[in-house]
């Protein structure tokens, strides 16, 4: 299993976080390494979306079931994939009008043992980057405060 945590202190509310997160057709424009993001439902207390992952020109297709409380909190479960088990979880706590907490889990590993040893350092070099990736993002499109 592999595992990757951060928490971080941002220049922009929860709200605007939390949006960007859920934004997730958007998230090929900002994170390199998803090529395709489409939602395929959506209810008052989930999302369900389709992303592809591109890692050292491979394409891996998944779908994710997200469990939603607005602007507080984002749970991300596999539905399907290339991965054995995947759980992220986005959380956001206010500090002012313009700062927020964010905090970002992610435990994940694939099925195949041989993808494990390619994609899973690959992979988990993206984790790394997500919450610098979605504040540089909030700063684009004017999202501080």
């Amino acid at each position: 299993m592999h595992c990757f945590e951060e928490t971080r202190q941002v220049a922009c509310s929860a709200a605007t976080m939390y949006q960007l997160v859920v934004d997730i057709p958007s998230y090929p424009q900002f994170l390199p390494w998803v090529a395709e993001a489409t939602i395929l439902e959506t209810t008052p207390d989930t999302i369900t979306a389709r992303l592809v992952a591109e890692l050292a020109g491979m394409r891996y297709p998944f779908c994710t079931i997200d469990r939603i409380m607005p602007n507080k909190l984002v749970e991300i479960r596999l539905g399907e994939g290339p991965f054995k088990f995947l759980e992220s979880v986005w959380s956001f706590d206010a500090i002012d009008d313009g700062h927020c907490r964010v905090h970002f889990s992610i435990e994940f590993a694939f099925k195949n043992m041989m993808m494990d040893m390619i994609a899973a350092p690959l992979f988990s070099a993206a984790c790394r980057t997500m919450v610098q990736a979605f504040e540089q993002r909030a700063i684009a499109v004017g999202g501080r405060g």
